[in-house]
């Protein structure tokens, strides 16, 4: 009766180890990325929202992921694409390997050409998310090519040829500064060739930022092109306005709406300007503080201290 139970208990185990690897090894040929790359496209094809697999987005299927990525590129159906550009940002842009990023760009500068108006903005705000190193020569030549053809969204095209320095560029961008432009098209040609260190652009963006009062509407929609240019002038110019006292800007709180000074703001903006800048910022775009009082003093100061400051380049 032992011997029997013996075998028995032998029989289950086996059995049971075996059932173990057979359901193991079908999970394992269901989850690869691949197979859940074409689950994921097959439900946005059919207008299904949902998450990006999180198995996907695992660093060390970058690769498998880029090399699936083309063919849904190709799909007819915008969504999709749309879905493809995203995920190219989410793999590349945090990905530590320079080669991984290179070929997330790589694929995203062909997205520029997408023929929805939609998803070619999609494309250029991505592509401003990575470092200038991860942009090739095939890459930075594609941009020509979508700049000379005067592709969706100009104005974008315009200053992400100013961020990789496209300076070969420059007498083709000039046209557009001058009057008989849009006035977006006129200033962002101003900003870009400034941010290749133009002198006369610089002196124009220059004397169009100083001539308006430093309020709300300046802070959001002339400094972020201020902070993008790098130039030491206009960098110079947020820090003067940082010092300011002058209650000239609003709280963000809509319920209750008090006059602040508009360092709070121009303090962020700065944060991925400086080297060595003593704040942080958080996901949203946030200063890391619980007290943005001591976080503006505390930036001044800094500035006191480090008269020489060095500005970053390297991004957007």
């Amino acid at each position: 009766m032992q011997q029997v139970s013996t075998k028995n208990l032998m029989q289950f185990v086996v059995t049971a180890a075996f059932v173990f690897f057979m359901a193991s090894t079908v999970s394992f040929a269901q989850d690869q990325p691949t197979d859940l790359l074409s689950s994921y496209f097959s439900a946005v094809r059919s207008g299904n929202s949902q998450a990006i697999p999180a198995a996907v987005l695992q660093p060390d299927q970058a690769k498998a992921v880029l090399a699936a990525l083309p063919a849904y590129q190709a799909d007819t159906v915008s969504a999709v694409r749309a879905a493809v550009y995203t995920l190219l940002q989410r793999v590349g842009s945090g990905a530590k390997q320079l080669a991984i990023r290179q070929a997330s760009v790589g694929l995203l500068t062909q997205g520029g050409r997408d023929a929805d108006d939609g998803n070619a903005g999609l494309v250029l705000d991505y592509l401003t998310t990575f470092k200038k190193e991860d942009f090739i020569s095939a890459s930075k030549d594609t941009i020509r090519v979508l700049f000379g053809q005067r592709s969706f969204h100009f104005e974008k095209l315009l200053r992400l040829i100013g961020f990789l320095e496209l300076s070969d560029q420059n007498e083709s961008i000039r046209p557009y500064t001058q009057i008989g432009n849009p006035q977006a098209t006129r200033w962002a040609a101003i900003v870009s060739l400034a941010r290749m260190s133009d002198v006369s652009a610089t002196e124009e963006m220059m004397r169009r930022a100083r001539k308006l009062p430093v309020n709300d509407d300046v802070i959001y929609k002339i400094f972020p092109d201020l902070a993008y240019s790098r130039r030491q002038e206009a960098i110079a110019y947020m820090v003067e306005a940082l010092n300011s006292d002058d209650k000239n800007c609003l709280s963000a709180d809509a319920e209750k709406e008090e006059a602040i000074p508009c360092g709070y703001r121009i303090m962020e903006q700065l944060a991925p300007v400086i080297d060595g800048y003593p704040l942080e910022l958080d996901k949203s775009g946030d200063i890391k503080t619980k007290d943005y009082v001591a976080a503006l003093k505390t930036v001044r100061e800094w500035f006191v201290k480090h008269p020489d400051y060095k500005i970053l380049r390297d991004r957007y």
